[in-house]
């Protein structure tokens, strides 16, 4: 028997589907703790935050949870896999860029920018040892988890979910991240609807068929809001510290691993079709990639190495990279 629920946390409406015969009440307990405790912990906006407490102590040493240097972790391997281009470190840009406040907050307002964003920061901001379980970060610079957690926290329910409550086949979207195991049925997929950010009609979405991997979805279309300056989005371009200005308006990744899927997304619409394409078939591996570019047009991309069984319905016009 199939339970659904849906919430709301991390700023992104959740919805789960899964295949068991526990109560949806019970099943429902795993999942909302997962996500709570992760908005918690990771929050920028929240004061109370080991998020808050970390960037407001950047400049000195400091021990951290053993979640938070797992996260810690795996933004610096992600950071030296993509040269930079993905960083947690962008926090005081994003401020700077208007976004101090969470995103329900400050998309019907007019944000003044108060100056120009910094320059960008050589090298890696963060120092982690994980032998101490210590942090220091660059002195000046703001840690947000927006590009990494939400990915990271989906898939570790859905891990949970299958060892500790055996479900035997889920689907959870957290906002565009999806994680999907053990097909919808014995012989059938998942079909994860992948949304046309030029059409406005449900019949021009691409459908993608997936019995077990990871999707995600990022684009500089949703999350923007207006300051003194014009528009703004998102998605920080860690070579200069703005909101990125790539052809690429939208990019869904699909692999194994959530947390690298999520990443790729941000970063391919952060450098473009050809840098980004570059970089994402050298360093990734098993994955594959649709860009909506600016203009409309639509690119598929292939890791050079490695592949995931799926399939696609509804492509039309899409070109190969």
């Amino acid at each position: 028997m199939f339970r659904d629920f849906a919430f709301h946390a991390m700023n992104s409406h959740i919805q789960v589907l899964l295949e068991s015969d526990t109560p949806t009440a019970e099943l429902e307990i795993p999942v909302l703790e997962g996500f709570d405790i992760s908005e918690q912990r990771f929050s920028r906006f929240l004061p109370t935050s080991e998020c808050s407490y970390l960037n407001a102590r950047s400049g000195q040493l400091s021990f951290v949870s053993d979640s938070m240097l797992e996260v810690l972790e795996l933004a610096r391997h992600y950071q030296e896999q993509t040269n930079g281009a993905f960083d947690i470190c962008v926090g005081q840009a994003m401020e700077r860029a208007g976004y101090r406040q969470s995103f329900e907050s400050i998309q019907e307002q007019m944000m003044e920018l108060e100056q120009p964003n910094p320059h960008p920061h050589s090298g890696m901001a963060l120092q982690v040892d994980p032998w101490m379980k210590s942090v220091r970060i660059l002195a000046g610079q703001k840690m947000d988890f927006g590009g990494i957690v939400k990915s990271w926290t989906a898939q570790h329910v859905a891990n949970r979910l299958q060892t500790d409550w055996l479900v035997r086949r889920g689907f959870i979207n957290a906002g565009g991240d999806v994680r999907v195991w053990g097909g919808a049925a014995e012989s059938e997929p998942w079909c994860i609807g992948i949304a046309n950010p030029f059409e406005t009609d449900p019949a021009q979405e691409v459908t993608l068929q997936l019995r077990t991997g990871a999707v995600a979805t990022s684009s500089i279309l949703r999350r923007r809001w207006l300051t003194n300056a014009g528009e703004m989005h998102h998605l920080i371009d860690t070579r200069t510290m703005q909101p990125s200005q790539s052809s690429v308006v939208q990019c869904t990744v699909i692999g194994q691993d959530l947390i690298a899927c999520e990443v790729w997304a941000k970063v391919l619409c952060m450098l473009g079709k050809e840098e980004g394409v570059a970089l994402f078939q050298r360093r990734s591996q098993g994955m594959e990639a649709l860009l909506y570019t600016s203009v409309g047009d639509v690119f598929q991309a292939k890791s050079l190495h490695g592949s995931l069984e799926h399939s696609w319905t509804g492509l039309k016009g899409e070109r190969s990279l």
